[in-house]
C-alpha cells in the first residue's frame, strides 16, 4: 500500500517531526492539549504523515511523557498517518496498546550513539530491531525501519558507506514497510547524500524511502535537493526547523516544514501544503517560546511589504 506514494513522481511527501523531534529538545514543556491543537492545524494545512510521539522513557524526555495521551486523545482524519518513534520492544508494546498503526522502529549506524540512544550496542540493537519488527508486524502495525546517524556521527565519525548498506540490507530483510535513513547529526554533504542515496533507492525497489535531515552544518536543504535528485520522494521536517537529539553532542533542528515546502514548490514539485499556514504554526510557538526559532520562511511570510513566489 505505502509503495502507492511512488506512483506520482512530481510529488513529495513530507512527514511532520515537529511534535516528537522538534518539541524533544524544548525547555517549555508544551501540555497535551496544545499538542493536540498543534497537530489538528498541520492536518488542516495539509499534512498527511506526522509523527505524534515517541514512546520512551519519560525521565529521560520529559516532553514524551504524554505520548499514550496523546494518541488516545487524537481525533484521526482520514488518510492521514500518524506515527510514532519506538526504541525498543518496550516502545513497540506501549506504541500499540497507544492504537498506532504506524511505528517507526529505529536504530543507529554508530556504536557509541546507539549506546547513548538505546542503552545497547549496535550488536544489540539489530537483534531488538529484528523482534520489534515482528512483534509490531504480528499486531498488523506499519513498519517504517530507520537507520540513525548514517552520514556521520559526533562520537565516531565518518560512518562508512558500506557499512550503512549492509544495514539497509538487515532492514529489508526484516520485511518492514518503508526504509529511512537519518542524517542525524547534520554531517551529510550532497555528494556523500546523493551517491548512498541513489544506491539505498535502488536497493529498496518496491519499499519507500524517507530521508530525516538535520540542518546543523547548514547543508539540509542542499542535502534534500540532492537526495529528491537521487529518487526520494518522503522527506522527515519540522516546522519553525525544530528538532535535535538530547544524546548527539550539538544537535540542532530538522529542515523547516515552510522552507523545504517552499524550496519544492519553487522546483516545481507538488506537496500539498499550505506554507503559509505552516509558517502561522510557527509563528505562534514562537510566542509560546519567546524565542526565535531557526526557520527563516515563517519570519519573511510576517513581512507585508515583501512577495513570496
Amino acid at each position: 500500500m505505502l509503495s502507492l506514494l511512488y506512483m506520482n513522481t512530481k510529488r513529495i511527501i513530507l512527514e511532520e517531526q515537529g511534535l516528537r523531534d522538534g518539541f524533544q529538545t524544548l525547555s517549555q514543556v508544551i501540555p497535551t492539549s496544545k499538542k493536540l491543537a498543534y497537530i489538528e492545524k498541520l492536518v488542516e494545512a495539509g499534512l498527511t504523515r506526522i509523527q505524534v510521539a515517541s514512546f520512551v522513557h519519560p525521565k529521560l524526555v520529559p516532553q514524551m511523557a504524554d505520548a499514550e495521551a496523546v494518541c488516545e486523545q487524537l481525533t484521526k482524519k482520514p488518510g492521514v498517518i500518524y506515527s510514532g518513534l519506538v526504541l525498543n520492544l518496550k516502545g513497540v508494546e506501549r506504541g500499540i496498546d497507544a492504537g498506532l498503526n504506524h511505528l517507526a522502529c529505529s536504530i543507529s549506524a554508530s556504536d557509541t550513539h546507539s549506546k547513548k540512544n538505546a542503552r545497547l550496542s549496535l550488536a544489540e540493537a539489530k537483534n531488538t530491531f529484528k523482534e520489534m519488527v515482528r512483534h509490531s508486524k504480528s499486531h498488523d502495525i506499519l513498519v517504517r525501519g530507520g537507520i540513525q546517524c548514517a552520514f556521520g556521527c559526533r562520537y565516531e565519525g565518518h560512518i562508512d558507506e558500506n557499512h550503512v548498506l549492509d544495514m539497509v540490507n538487515h532492514h529489508l530483510d526484516t520485511g518492514i514497510d518503508e526504509l529511512a535513513l537519518a542524517d542525524s547529526t547534520g554531517m551529510g554533504n550532497p555528494k556523500q547524500l546523493g551517491e548512498l542515496m541513489y544506491k539505498v533507492v535502488e536497493r529498496a525497489g518496491d519499499i519507500p524511502v524517507v530521508l530525516h535531515l538535520h540542518n546543523t552544518e547548514n547543508k539540509g536543504y542542499a542535502n534534500l535537493y540532492a537526495a529528491i535528485n537521487a529518487g526520494v520522494q518522503i522527506f522527515d521536517t519540522a516546522f519553525g526547523g525544530l528538532g535535535g537529539c538530547p544524546f548527539i553532542k550539538s544537535a540542532t533542528g530538522n529542515i523547516a516544514t515552510e522552507d523545504s515546502a517552499h524550496m519544492i514548490h519553487q522546483m516545481g514539485y507538488e506537496t500539498g501544503i499550505d506554507v503559509h499556514k505552516i509558517a502561522s504554526i510557527s509563528r505562534e510557538l514562537e510566542q509560546t517560546m519567546d524565542t526565535t526559532l531557526p526557520g527563516q520562511l515563517y519570519q519573511l511570510l510576517d513581512k507585508k511589504d515583501i512577495k513570496i513566489v
